[in-house]
């Protein structure tokens, strides 16, 4: 048949049109129908189609059809879709598409969908659509109230490449659940130091235990301070710089946990301030490695407090003090020391004490 001669055929007549004439109309015939005579097709005829003639419908005979008629459509048939055929639908035709068809909608197809489109999509033909195969471009232009409509499973799903094109925007508006969906590996050390005390705190402990170095470096110490107890606690504090460390305020450091403090490496120990290190628990300084006693600088243990100086180990602490700390040790601090303690000072240091000093430490032995 002519495109005249189909053209001149009514409702009624189209209607009576058997599969096999149907599926023999030439794309050439197809692309001349009149939106009205394919409103005319049943959906057994519609089903008929083939992906050849699927792809010469314009958008306006896509748009024409009914619900029924469209959601007809196998999933073979609306994968022949061209994405130029998928971006020229209205977000009311794209949302007629059933959740199976739009789950298989293939990545060429997805590349197709415009910002509008995806953001106009229902929640369950959004929550349908394989996300992994969205482009960097659409991802990045994603409202935070689409960002927020995609499931846990689907924010999971994002690749690396995809997660490193949100901007800060979009990630300090993603919902509790679905930040923490994301693989905080994916996140770039940008978008890590671009993250609010909020988004922060919103990650699980998993989440703040797993940040690399790199991403841990990029903290402020606005950020590292403001975090919450258990997001604190489950930091790996090894990976913090001294110039982090440093800036930690006393808050911070009395909520971290012993084995935090036990992980501290000589220089993040050095790198303490004086408040900071009374701000250790007597536990925590009690507990200090050899490596991290010998590590205290003349500054610190002028600065300490009694409690806390007569906290070190006799084991540790006190043995492996360096002999610039020994020369800066109060006669208040020696005197409140134990007689074990005061006997657990070596030949070297007590060689470097000044007179006032070894009257001191006579005093208590």
């Amino acid at each position: 048949m002519t495109s005249a001669q189909v053209n001149a055929l009514n409702s009624t007549d189209l209607q009576f049109l058997v599969t096999t004439q149907v599926a023999s109309l030439s794309t050439t015939v197809i692309s001349h129908l009149l939106t009205l005579q394919l409103q005319s097709f049943t959906e057994t005829q519609i089903g008929q189609l083939t992906t050849t003639q699927v792809k010469v419908l314009t958008a306006d005979e896509l748009g024409a059809l009914s619900t029924t008629e469209l959601q007809g459509l196998t999933t073979t048939q609306a994968s022949a879709l061209t994405s130029t055929q998928i971006g020229s639908l209205d977000t009311t035709t794209l949302n007629n598409l059933t959740t199976t068809q739009v789950g298989a909608l293939n990545s060429t197809q997805v590349g197709g969908l415009s910002t509008t489109q995806i953001d106009g999509l229902s929640t369950d033909n959004l929550a349908a659509l394989n996300v992994s195969r969205l482009s960097t471009t659409q991802v990045s232009a994603l409202t935070t109230t689409a960002l927020n409509a995609l499931t846990t499973t689907q924010a999971g799903a994002l690749t690396t490449t995809q997660v490193g094109r949100l901007s800060t925007t979009q990630l300090n508006a993603l919902s509790t659940d679905n930040i923490d969906a994301l693989s905080v590996a994916k996140l770039t050390t940008t978008q890590v130091s671009g993250l609010t005390t909020t988004s922060l705190n919103n990650l699980t402990t998993t989440q703040v235990g797993a940040l690399a170095t790199t991403q841990v470096a990029g903290l402020t110490t606005t950020s590292l301070n403001a975090l919450s107890t258990a997001n604190l606690d489950a930091l790996s504090v090894a990976k913090l710089t001294t110039t982090q460390v440093s800036g930690l305020d006393t808050t911070a450091i009395t909520n971290l946990t012993t084995t935090q403090v036990g992980a501290l490496s000589a220089t993040q120990v050095a790198a303490l301030q004086v408040t900071q290190a009374n701000a250790l628990t007597t536990t925590e300084v009690a507990a200090f490695t050899s490596t991290q006693a010998a590590a205290l600088t003349s500054t610190q243990i002028a600065g300490l407090t009694t409690t806390n100086f007569s906290a070190l180990s006799e084991t540790t602490g006190i043995p492996s003090l360096s002999v610039a700390a020994i020369h800066s040790i109060t006669t208040t601090e020696i005197g409140s020391l134990s007689s074990t303690q005061g006997n657990a000072f070596v030949t070297s240091q007590v060689e470097a004490m000044s007179i006032d000093q070894l009257n001191a430490l006579v005093v208590i032995l």
